[in-house]
């Protein structure tokens, strides 16, 4: 059987296909990820509508090797159609590279390595996250200086400094692509300061933490920093006594803050260096997959990529802050709520890569151990989700260890029947048994 993807027409892919490669961007179309399994008819319809052709992975296809076949040699013998494995039996036998990479790509239950054959830009962690700390903190202030000149400027009539924007995002963009961990906490821990921007920001990093999972390029990742400092810039032009407004909006007073999607999108649209991607971003954060969204209504693929991205990102990060009509929620419990909405106001793999991107328990978040300890979440696994590195702060009794100590879960038995298993048992609160995250920050 041939490891290499076969090309096929999409008038022949069929649900149950490994779709691994486009004849096009991934980003010119709406299938965020570099690899996914066609399930259903609207699917495929979505396909054909974008790709004339694509590549399938047998080995990842749930439809049968033999069925794969079949259909292709069919679609040959009927139509005369050039539909074959992108490699023709004219074609000179695999090289020894070629075989050595099949052969372990058996062996990658990551998908580090089928990723990285398949053209995707696997980022690698450069730094520890003890290391990146500072850094991080660096580039968040300079971020904050920034954004407030900007918004100063903006609340008097000046216009968007695009070259300020992407100055201040660009530290933000090298720290998170050393490490997002060192990034992640440290937005987890602004959350109890008193950071009117840090909303702002924070969408801003959790859109480069998410675009780096998927292998976005540099660009990219550009504009989901830019865009996702900016996704709010027009609430400079709505009343702060509505903003700060504690209870319920009235029906007047919510519609004049949905204005605040087409002030931003008006604000920003004339601005040197602004392109197409950013005033998406803009106009659609706040639509909904299931077309429960404003200003327009647009649903599924109808939202463009940049927007379905910020509108998750801006969401996660609205519900872990504290805001003048709502607590906090802890990380775990948000993460579970947006799992929650697969499929409904968010598109289903988006989320899969997000809650993959953040970890179940992100970085920063309180957790307690199955033992009753308690502790913070500092870096992610990123290959098992579940089994981070914690810092352990309480003992079994709730009281404050004298030192703490790093636990790497992916190194401790995690089977209930096995004798000292450890694993994570509950996310906790922001604040819960009094700590703050603040006062462990590596």
């Amino acid at each position: 059987m041939r490891n290499a993807p076969l090309k096929i027409d999409t008038a022949y892919v069929a649900p149950g296909m490994y779709v691994a490669q486009l004849d096009r961007p991934w980003l010119a179309t709406p299938f965020l990820f570099q690899g996914f399994e066609i399930r259903d008819v609207a699917e495929l319809e979505q396909l054909k509508k974008y790709c004339q052709y694509v590549y399938v992975d047998i080995k990842r296809s749930t439809m049968s090797a033999p069925e794969i076949q079949a259909r292709l040699q069919r679609a040959t013998d009927s139509r005369g159609l050039k539909i074959a494995a992108a490699r023709q039996s004219t074609a000179p036998p695999p090289t020894l590279l070629q075989r050595l990479a099949a052969f372990l790509l058996r062996f990658d239950s990551s998908g580090w390595l089928s990723a990285r054959l398949g053209g995707v830009h696997v980022y690698q962690s450069q730094t520890t996250t003890r290391a990146e700390a500072p850094v991080a903190a660096q580039a968040y202030t300079q971020a904050t200086l920034a954004l407030g000149q900007l918004l100063d400027s903006v609340r008097d009539g000046g216009i968007v400094d695009v070259e300020d924007v992407r100055g201040a995002v660009n530290p933000i963009i090298d720290s998170v692509l050393r490490n997002p961990d060192a990034m992640a906490w440290l937005l987890t821990l602004k959350k109890r300061d008193e950071y009117s921007y840090n909303h702002s920001i924070a969408t801003s990093v959790w859109g480069v933490v998410l675009g780096r999972h998927l292998g976005f390029d540099r660009r990219s990742l550009e504009i989901l920093a830019v865009g996702g400092l900016l996704l709010d810039i027009g609430k400079t032009r709505i009343p702060d006594a509505i903003l700060q407004k504690r209870g319920e909006l009235s029906a007047y007073e919510s519609d004049l803050v949905q204005q605040h999607v087409e002030i931003g999108a008006d604000l920003v649209r004339n601005a040197a260096g602004i392109g197409q991607e950013i005033i998406d971003m803009i106009e659609s954060h706040h639509e909904r997959h299931d077309g429960s969204g404003y200003p327009q209504g647009l649903t599924g693929a109808d939202i463009p990529v940049f927007g379905r991205i910020a509108g998750i990102v801006d969401c996660y990060d609205a519900m872990i802050t504290p805001r003048s009509y709502a607590g906090a929620k802890s990380a775990y419990m948000v993460v579970r709520e947006l799992n929650a909405e697969k499929g409904k106001k968010f598109q289903r793999e988006l989320v899969e890569q997000f809650v993959q991107a953040l970890g179940m328990f992100p970085s920063g978040s309180i957790v307690e151990l199955n033992t009753g300890q308690v502790g913070i979440v500092v870096e992610q696994n990123r290959i098992r989700r579940l089994r981070p590195k914690v810092m352990l702060l309480l003992d079994s009794a709730k009281q404050p260890l004298q030192e703490q100590k790093i636990l790497d879960l992916r190194k401790l038995p995690s089977d209930e029947r096995v004798a000292d298993s450890v694993w994570i048992a509950s996310g906790l609160e922001p604040g819960a048994h009094g700590i703050d995250p603040k006062d462990y920050f590596l």
